[in-house]
């Protein structure tokens, strides 16, 4: 597997933490609080803060606890890990595992029409972050932003056309209250 030419076909899958010793190798958070995954990575993306990107071969990767510890090629020491430190890891797609039939990512899923399995638009899926063990969904209403639990009891369906949820009654009004 390759390195893609932009971020388009990339998904972020990590940051770099810190050094992890003195040769050179660097720590890596696992955004799916997973590090399993890094395991497969034969080549990564760095992106800096200036949205900068850098290709990077992985020679040898482990898991240590949360995080993976990687070498990458040509990184040999901890001064140059240190200059690494708060890049994001990004990956090529083709790295996703295959999905079942009813299964999707979040990422396809961004930018959405939400409505209510009776029909009533809620609004576009905005943004997705974790909620202490359930994802949560923002979503752009005309009135401001709604979270709505990513849990499979409230979505319905997801679609090319959109997102279908079965909300419990007084959800909406709750988040739109001042």
């Amino acid at each position: 597997m390759g390195v893609p030419e932009n971020l388009n076909q990339a998904v972020h899958v990590g940051k770099i933490t810190k050094p992890h010793g003195i040769k050179g190798e660097v720590k890596i958070l696992a955004l799916s609080g997973n590090p399993e995954p890094f395991m497969a990575y034969s080549d990564v993306i760095l992106v800096d803060k200036q949205l900068r990107m850098t290709k990077a071969t992985v020679k040898r990767c482990r898991v240590n606890g949360r995080f993976a510890v990687a070498f990458l090629e040509g990184v040999t020491s901890r001064n140059q890990s240190e200059d690494l430190a708060g890049m994001q890891v990004w990956v090529d797609e083709s790295y996703l595992p295959e999905l079942e039939e009813s299964e999707f990512y979040w990422r396809d899923a961004m930018g959405r029409e939400v409505v209510t399995k009776d029909g009533q638009s809620i609004g576009k899926l905005i943004n997705i972050f974790d909620a202490g063990g359930t994802d949560m969904m923002v979503v752009q209403t005309d009135l401001g932003e709604v979270l709505i639990p990513g849990q499979v009891e409230f979505i319905v369906d997801v679609s090319e056309s959109g997102i279908v949820v079965d909300l419990p009654p007084g959800l909406l009004d709750i988040n739109l209250q001042d």
